[in-house]
């Protein structure tokens, strides 16, 4: 596999809960449908907790690998807080090196690499490093998955600013929908906020993607239903030009 940038991506958020998980793991599936080994990575997982599903699981899951668990998420945390303060409590620290041992084992794997981060851009992971310091170290493009709602076009702006300014490709921004857009105002804040981002991101706007229910209890169900999206299927084809042009 030639060593190139366009075959690892990281997949950030705008903020915490706007799908992240959901949107790396339809990927991930649709790209293997395509005939492209995928590997799936989670550095750093707060909120897991014994006998309930994890976003590792469900990306190990979707992408149909064997890899271990332990190299899939090196670190794994129950409270749900950002990874620097989770580690606290159980009297941990999280090491870097530790991160990038696993990566490079993943990536000497798989054909594409999909890491998942943790929250937003700056959300802290040691006391000197936050996902923005992760994702350069990486040397990973970007996808940004952020809310089509109210407040999606300041989030959305700031997370792009804060990638630009320190030189990281962005392949796309993935507009997810977090709630149901039910009145006729939450519809039009909808509209505005896709048609604003498509105006002035600079970068492929992929969404919005449609909201879900039952992420959390029937996780399988909805990426199948995610995975075969349009939306999905766009980026799912952005990815393999990318990934096939550095070829």
């Amino acid at each position: 596999m030639a060593d190139s940038v366009t075959h690892r991506i990281f997949i950030t958020g705008t903020d915490t809960a706007v799908g992240k998980t959901l949107v790396t793991a339809a990927l991930a599936w649709s790209l293997k449908q395509q005939g492209l080994d995928v590997g799936v990575m989670k550095p750093v997982e707060t909120g897991a907790k014994k006998g309930h599903p994890s976003d590792a699981t469900r990306l190990q899951q979707a992408a149909q690998v064997s890899d271990s668990l332990d190299l899939i998420r090196p670190y794994a945390f129950r409270l749900p807080v950002a990874p620097l303060d989770a580690a606290r409590p159980e009297r941990r620290s999280i090491q870097i090196a530790k991160i990038m041992k696993a990566y490079r084992a993943l990536q000497a794997q798989h054909d594409l690499l999909l890491v998942e981060g943790a929250g937003g851009v700056h959300v802290p992971i040691t006391l000197s490093m936050d996902v923005l310091d992760l994702i350069e170290k990486l040397k990973t493009p970007v996808l940004v998955v952020g809310r089509a709602g109210l407040g999606g076009v300041n989030h959305a702006m700031l997370t792009l600013k804060a990638l630009r300014a320190r030189k990281i490709p962005i392949l796309a921004l993935v507009l997810n929908r977090t709630v149901p857009a039910k009145t006729s105002v939450a519809r039009r804040q909808e509209r505005s906020t896709v048609e604003l981002l498509r105006d002035s991101s600079g970068v492929p706007v992929i969404g919005p993607l449609p909201y879900l229910t039952g992420a959390d209890t029937g996780f399988e169900r909805t990426l199948s239903k995610m995975a075969v999206n349009g939306e999905i299927k766009k980026l799912t084809k952005l990815v393999l030009a990318s990934v096939r042009g550095s070829r």
